[in-house]
């Protein structure tokens, strides 16, 4: 769920009912954790596919907004005929539309703010035809409850779901674990050709980007996509008036191996997700070995992702800045290859 859609529930005051897709069996144009949400007034915010299935979850949405009664809506994809009006795409979605009580979202919109991972869980039991009740729960990034009480709804499951970052329905128990991201911000230590590169791909990948050099030529000539902030600064600086949390992301490939330790020294002393820096493995056993005698913590330095970006052979700056942005995505997603990427990169040091 997008972060329009938490601030579109927090400021509404509206009736709202939300369309949520929880699980599809074949293809459907949208997958689960897909969302819609649609206000007594008329709005309408996010998408759960198009075409028929989204004109019936639209119906079901107002149903819902009359009577305050969620309910389960399926749609079948599985049209035969390519002129017919069915859909074609071959599955089955099923979908959640509910009446909003706003205070879960309204909490977790302040856990976000704050760069912090969120996770509703709600538990759907269909008493009788047509008759559905909705529990919602909302844990932290810790897997703590901040709204309700997680009981039954399976502590273990939540805390894989938060690792994993993948929203699923638990059809046996019917639970839904629907873990929610904040705002991810890229900071790009380096106005250079590998930086811009950065800058240029990274606004496709949802990142809010920042691009840092303290040389003003290096933004005079560039165009930066909108939305992409450009700042003439220390890097030192520029480092410790950032608003730095556990969604940050930080990329440093500067100028020379004297401003990557500078900007080392001053990441090290902040909380991100995720930081690295570009260079060989001289150079990066070079900076590791300094700021480790200068007392960084030692676990801390280990973690950096030194020499950064996958290890695809990258030569040009765009195709650097791919590696990297591979590699951001790898953590974004705990993906499964992190441990292989760690080990392949304390090799790539050795």
């Amino acid at each position: 769920m997008g972060l329009e859609l938490f601030e579109e529930i927090a400021k509404s005051r509206a009736d709202l009912a939300l369309a949520t897709i929880l699980h599809v069996q074949g293809s459907s144009p949208r997958h689960p954790g897909a969302k819609m949400l649609v206000g007594s007034g008329g709005r309408v915010l996010g998408t759960v596919g198009g075409g028929r299935g989204e004109a019936l979850a639209l119906e079901a949405c107002r149903r819902c907004l009359a009577e305050h009664c969620p309910e389960l809506l399926k749609v079948e994809m599985v049209g035969a005929e390519v002129l017919g009006s069915d859909m074609v795409c071959g599955g089955v979605s099923t979908m959640l539309i509910e009446h909003l009580d706003p205070a879960p979202y309204r909490m977790a919109l302040e856990r976000l703010a704050m760069g912090e991972r969120v996770l509703f869980v709600k538990r759907i039991a269909q008493k009788e035809p047509g008759q559905v009740q909705v529990e919602v729960r909302l844990l932290d990034e810790g897997s703590v409850p901040v709204f309700g009480c997680l009981d039954h709804l399976g502590e273990q499951a939540a805390v894989l779901t938060l690792d994993r970052g993948q929203p699923w329905l638990d059809e046996e128990r019917g639970i839904f674990y629907d873990p929610v991201f904040p705002e991810e911000k890229l900071l790009i230590l380096g106005g250079g050709h590998v930086g811009q590169a950065l800058a240029v791909q990274a606004p496709a990948l949802d990142f809010a980007v920042t691009v840092v050099d303290d040389r003003p030529e290096s933004f005079t000539a560039q165009t930066f996509p909108e939305g992409v902030r450009t700042l003439v600064a220390g890097f030192d600086q520029a480092i410790a008036e950032f608003p730095f949390n556990s969604a940050t992301y930080a990329v440093i490939v500067t100028r020379g191996h004297q401003f990557d330790l500078e900007c080392v020294r001053a990441v090290l002393r902040r909380t991100y997700r995720y930081a690295g820096f570009m260079g060989s493995a001289r150079k990066t056993r070079m900076v590791l070995d300094q700021v480790l005698r200068e007392g960084c913590d030692p676990a801390k330095v280990a973690a950096l992702c030194a020499p950064i970006g996958l290890d695809t052979r990258a030569e040009t700056p765009a195709e650097l800045a791919n590696a990297i942005l591979g590699e951001l995505v790898a953590y974004r997603r705990n993906a499964r290859i992190l441990p292989e990427l760690r080990r392949a990169r304390e090799a790539r040091r050795a």
